[in-house]
């Protein structure tokens, strides 16, 4: 029964919560990586480039064993999804910013993501055959998570507009089947992951720390407004860790998704620190505030 659940009623959920982020996306919205060149092209590297190769750094740092090594990885390179784009709002941000971010760095991730965790297992201690993520089929697998289901939110969202009311409903019952059947495979499983989880609390926290001071300091270096930085920097820090937690299930063992259960402990703190900091700024007048047509 387990092996049902976690083998499709995982992917069945995850679909319905990628179908539903296309249903907020419109052509517009990928328009604006031409109208804010410079704060998407940044956004996007940090995400993934920069971010991946923190985290691959750190797991060979901590001599992560491989299947806590992919599952940094992984985190690393996940996406942000449906929540940053609604911290983003609520912190009265860049949303377009948020959303291009979203969907470009979703779109990349199909072929950058198995390639990372190939790459980051290549410099291990030689354990790598014990985690097994090939390119292809994983980047197939990741399409017809994220981009298949995608496209046809945004196919339908054009033949029927009102079909946006349908996205809050299907994205928290997404997340909650998602919640529910990994909780179900990992009570399922022969002995608990609490060897793995100590191991990964220390690597997940300096990930953790070395995201938010990337996402908030390197868009200042850069000269990207504060308003772009703040949506750059909560892109970075609240990930879509639902589609790593599916996609690491189905293609190695469950133990990999250990630092991503680690990782969703804190991210919706450090991302509402952000967002209050942020609207502490523009409430004191520090930063200009977004004009209405943008946040509406």
């Amino acid at each position: 029964m387990q092996v049902d659940l976690i083998d499709v009623v995982a992917p069945v959920a995850m679909f319905s919560m990628m179908f539903a982020m296309g249903l907020t996306l419109g052509p517009d919205d990928f328009r604006r990586v031409m109208s804010t060149p410079r704060a998407t092209i940044v956004g996007t590297l940090l995400q993934l480039v920069a971010l991946p190769l923190v985290g691959i750094a750190i797991a060979r740092a901590f001599a992560l064993p491989p299947l806590l090594t992919a599952g940094l990885v992984v985190l690393a390179a996940c996406p942000g999804g449906l929540f940053s784009n609604l911290f983003v709002h609520f912190a009265r941000a860049n949303t377009a910013l948020s959303i291009t971010l979203t969907a470009t760095a979703t779109l990349a991730t199909l072929f950058t993501l198995p390639l990372l965790v190939r790459f980051a297992l290549a410099g291990g201690d030689g354990a790598v055959q014990s985690v097994e993520m090939p390119v292809f089929a994983t980047a197939f697998q990741l399409g017809m998570l994220t981009v298949f289901p995608i496209f046809l939110g945004m196919s339908l969202l054009l033949r029927r507009p009102d079909a946006r009311r349908w996205e809050p409903a299907l994205s928290r019952i997404s997340v909650l089947v998602i919640l529910v059947v990994v909780g179900i495979d990992g009570f399922d499983q022969p002995s608990p992951p609490t060897e793995e989880f100590s191991q990964s609390v220390a690597p997940v926290a300096l990930y953790t720390l070395s995201a938010v001071l990337v996402g908030t300091l390197v868009p200042g270096i850069l000269g990207i407004s504060a308003r772009d930085g703040a949506t750059i920097a909560l892109e970075l820090v609240v990930k879509n860790t639902m589609l790593g937690i599916v996609l690491l299930t189905q293609v190695v063992d469950f133990v990999a998704i250990v630092p991503l259960l680690a990782y969703m402990i804190v991210q919706i703190p450090i991302g509402v620190g952000i967002l209050v900091c942020w609207r502490l700024l523009a409430h004191h007048g520090f930063v200009a505030p977004l004009p209405s047509s943008d946040i509406d």
